[in-house]
């Protein structure tokens, strides 16, 4: 009975490779729920690159669709977990249906998963769908007595013609006022941001009697082409991520959405992806103006060499012209280096591997290890140059401990200095730092360099509807230090660059030696800790109800050279959200 259920499942992915759609957003549980049938049942189901995110939705409802299709046996959480998928996904559906019990006014909710859309009568000619988006959370936080809130309005529209040519748009107008630790990152500082957000403005309160608020306007979209069988192509507005933990040292989608262009191949064992991109450089908040570009170009190779082993191969490389995207590195085929190196050295590139191996249907190990620069000269050594440069990932999952109940471990590592680069003429024909950023906003680790973290994450869905995630992480990190304290204001005094601030050109080695930096966190030592417990409840598909309790403190050794004064905060929230990812700012 196994073998000719495991043909008709290997069968159908064959046929369905070329079906792939828009994105699932990232933050959607559908990402969760499709990771864990790749630990479960991916000697069945090869669902050979989760590494690369966000997954496209045909191939997520051609999995769901074939399982359960199947002869297996799922408990109740599985099922709906299952179900979900097919009903998020349900434009890409070949042989199941998505269907509402009681439509609201025989009209809206037709499917559980679209407010409102339009179908051929012909299956599969065109689609079209529509879905409001909403969010209000409100919360209490215990330092200063601060009152917190965000508050999202907006509209989400998909739709594809054929299953060869679909397109996403997602816009929302926002106002918050976030916790201090995330808010003081737009208002202090020379280089400031709102996390995860491009351009924003002050937003001020008179009734609640605050300054510190945010408002901004987000909007994604792209247009999805499958050119050939296994050859795809976007372009657009939005954002990736590349690995397989919590965070990513590689690329993640912690910084502001960008203006790309992806091209995808898909076939056999090898999944490989080029993404070209615009980026905001660093930039001083003012008036209105037009902000300093640079541009990024990415490989991805992920390579499927057994059913429990998947390999991937990382290069990246971010680069500053006149306006203008280096043209040698639109090459999808080629090794970043060569074609850097022939230029005269001039970019800031990246080299990486990852990797993820499977095993007794409940287990993953996975990891990264990246080399921003490399001397091995220096290496050997063991003197601690400041421009060997590498971070690094360890991460074990473990699903079904117990039926619905998940745990995580990960560790991340990065040396200081790591994605930092010269701004001077030296390094840039325009005097553009190149790190590894966009919108002041790491391009990786929200921590930016020279840390080392230790995350726990405990998932656990005990009824289909209700999910409780418990979550903590420990990270020390070394930041800089002030070398003439006495000099008031502190804005003209000297900083002794500990390699943390990625934003800080790492040509700035003033009063700091060349070799010495033997130690990770070394500078100004700090302990971040941070607890989370989160419950959503999901009455309706895509619409959760959600209450969180969260405390943060950021410890810090006090001298004459760090003024900086640690602080924590306990936080409690509720909320209620429609098609609209959680809010995560974990740093």
């Amino acid at each position: 009975m196994q073998k000719p259920l495991l043909t008709l499942l290997l069968s159908t992915l064959v046929f369905f490779s070329f079906s792939q759609g828009s994105f699932i957003p990232m933050g959607s549980d559908g990402i969760g729920y499709l990771e864990r049938l790749d630990i479960k049942y991916g000697k069945i189901i090869p669902i050979e690159h989760t590494a690369d995110k966000p997954f496209h939705r045909g191939t997520a409802a051609k999995i769901a669709e074939t399982l359960l299709l199947s002869n297996l046996r799922f408990n109740k959480v599985l099922q709906y977990q299952l179900q979900w998928l097919v009903d998020d996904n349900a434009d890409w559906l070949d042989s199941l249906q998505s269907r509402s019990r009681k439509p609201l006014i025989k009209v809206f909710y037709r499917e559980p998963a679209s407010f409102a859309h339009v179908s051929s009568k012909k299956k599969g000619l065109f689609d079209l769908r529509f879905n409001p988006i909403i969010g209000a959370n409100v919360g209490y936080e215990s330092l200063n007595g601060r009152f917190i809130f965000t508050r999202s309005v907006g509209l989400e529209v998909r739709g594809n013609i054929m299953r060869v040519f679909s397109f996403y748009f997602n816009a929302t107008g926002n106002s918050a006022r976030n916790p201090f630790y995330v808010s003081e990152k737009a208002t202090t500082g020379s280089y400031r941001f709102v996390p995860g957000t491009a351009y924003w403005k002050d937003y001020t309160s008179k009734p609640f009697k605050f300054t510190d608020g945010v408002d901004y306007f987000d909007a994604r979209g792209y247009i999805n082409v499958n050119v050939l069988k296994y050859i795809n192509l976007s372009f657009g507005r939005d954002k990736f991520f590349i690995g397989n933990g919590q965070r990513s040292m590689m690329l993640s989608d912690f910084a502001a959405p960008y203006l790309f262009l992806k091209f995808n191949v898909n076939i056999w064992r090898f999944n490989y992806t080029s993404i070209f991109a615009e980026l905001t450089s660093q930039y001083k908040r003012g008036g209105d103006k037009l902000l300093p570009k640079k541009y990024m170009a990415v490989h991805h190779l992920s390579i499927q060499a057994t059913r429990w082993m998947n390999i991937g191969l990382f290069e990246a490389v971010v680069m500053n012209r006149s306006n203008h995207f280096e043209l040698q590195y639109l090459n999808p085929i080629i090794f970043y280096r060569a074609v850097e190196h022939a230029l005269g050295s001039p970019d800031n590139e990246l080299l990486g591997i990852d990797w993820k191996f499977n095993a007794i249907n409940h287990l993953s190990i996975y990891g990264q290890f990246v080399l921003d620069e490399f001397n091995f000269k220096n290496a050997v050594a063991k003197n601690g140059w400041w421009a060997n440069k590498w971070a690094m990932q360890w991460g074990i999952k473990y699903i079904d401990i117990a039926p619905g109940f998940d745990a995580q471990i990960e560790v991340n590592i990065a040396r200081p200095f790591m994605y930092t680069h010269g701004g001077d003429i030296n390094y840039s024909h325009y005097n553009q730092p190149l790190n590894y950023s966009h919108y002041n906003q790491p391009l990786a680790h929200p921590l930016g360099a020279n840390f080392y973290e230790i995350i726990l994450n405990l998932h656990y869905q005990p009824i289909p509807k209700l999910s409780l995630n418990a979550k903590y992480f420990v990270a020390k990190v070394g930041d800089d230090t002030i070398v003439n304290p006495a000099i008031t204001p502190c804005a003209t005094c000297d900083i002794t660059n500990f390699g943390g601030n990625i934003l800080m050109s790492s040509d700035y080695v003033s009063n700091v030696q060349p070799y010495g930096h033997k130690k990770i966190a070394d500078g100004a030592a700090g302990t971040i800790n941070y607890f989370q417990l989160l419950m959503s409840y999901q009455p309706w598909h895509n619409i959760y109800i959600d209450a969180e309790v969260l405390y943060r403190s950021k410890s810090t050794l006090k001298s004459i050279n760090n003024p900086q004064t640690g602080n924590s905060s306990f936080m409690i929230n509720v909320g209620l959200r429609m098609n609209l990812a959680y809010r995560k700012n974990e740093f």
